[in-house]
């Protein structure tokens, strides 16, 4: 109600499908990439690419509805809701395009094995 975020509020079915891809998908995958990251672990490249590639591609029904659709377009908190949600755009797409231009995303861990 604060934001006027009718996705919220009316919880389409296409919507609430997407919550729950977070929830059953990408809530799991935190765990393990904070793991990855913060040990250096090599193996987490395919799986962020994957993370970045659904997350961000999950936003882009999201941010065309609240601009483009006519409740969007009739909400006086367009642009506070478009600002909210594009971090969710972005990140993922970082660390999609992060990972997928590194062959090896952490090169200590190499070193490390090959010691």
């Amino acid at each position: 109600a604060t934001h006027g975020d009718f996705l919220v509020r009316d919880n389409p079915l296409w919507f609430a499908s997407l919550v729950w891809c977070e929830l059953l998908l990408q809530l799991p995958f935190f765990f393990a990439a904070t793991y990855a990251y913060v040990a250096g672990k090599n193996w987490i490249r395919a799986p962020a690419i994957m993370y970045g590639a659904h997350a961000a591609t999950t936003l882009v029904p999201i941010l065309a509805e609240l601009a483009f659709s006519d409740l969007g377009r009739a909400n006086p908190k367009r642009l506070e809701l478009l600002a909210i949600y594009s971090p969710y755009l972005a990140v993922p797409l970082a660390i999609a395009l992060s990972m997928a231009g590194s062959r090896i995303p952490f090169p200590s861990e190499r070193k490390k094995k090959a010691a």
